[in-house]
């Protein structure tokens, strides 16, 4: 299988970077919706937080690779070719993921900043951009809980798109994914 992109399939890196981003992005999601079962102050309910942190951000550096990978790539055509809404609507829900894997992160460090606990990577702490400001963190934290819900949402509409054109269009679409032709 080519590293790039063909005319028939998505390559190696376009096909690892998705499949990564995804189980990372599940995973986040996870830490953060699973943290609730332990009671505060617990060791594992601020694991599963921190966790949760460290994988946003990795998120935010590798989107910017993936967003140079998309354009930089010839993207595989739908065979049969989608109807002009659809092709538009997948485009909608595709920029929608981008910006949202973007924006998380940010929002995520703003937010945990502002309540005066800047994150840090693997123990390196990320530059401070704003100051503690109690008010704002929670209004930020209310932005990326929204968000992330919204993240969720398209997943599942993700996946159901994923199984109409598997089951109901018979098209390429998933075996583009997979790097069948």
């Amino acid at each position: 299988m080519p590293l790039r992109n063909t005319p028939a399939a998505y390559g190696t890196i376009a096909r690892t970077l998705h499949w990564t981003m995804a189980i990372l992005i599940l995973a986040s999601l996870a830490f953060i919706e699973f943290r609730g079962a332990f009671p505060r102050g617990t060791y594992f309910r601020g694991a599963f937080r921190d966790w949760h942190v460290q994988i946003g951000i990795v998120i935010f550096a590798l989107v910017w690779f993936r967003l140079f990978w998309r354009f930089a790539n010839v993207e595989p055509p739908v065979m049969p070719p989608l109807p002009a809404w659809q092709r538009a609507a997948s485009h909608v829900v595709e920029y929608a993921f981008y910006f949202l894997m973007v924006l998380l992160p940010i929002l995520g460090v703003l937010s945990m900043q502002a309540e005066g606990r800047p994150p840090a990577l693997l123990g390196w702490q990320l530059p401070i951009v704003v100051g503690v400001d109690k008010d704002w963190s929670h209004k930020l934290e209310d932005i990326h809980e929204w968000l992330g819900t919204a993240m969720m949402w398209l997943i599942g509409l993700h996946v159901l798109a994923t199984l109409f054109h598997r089951v109901v269009r018979r098209d390429n679409t998933l075996a583009r994914m997979w790097g069948r032709s």
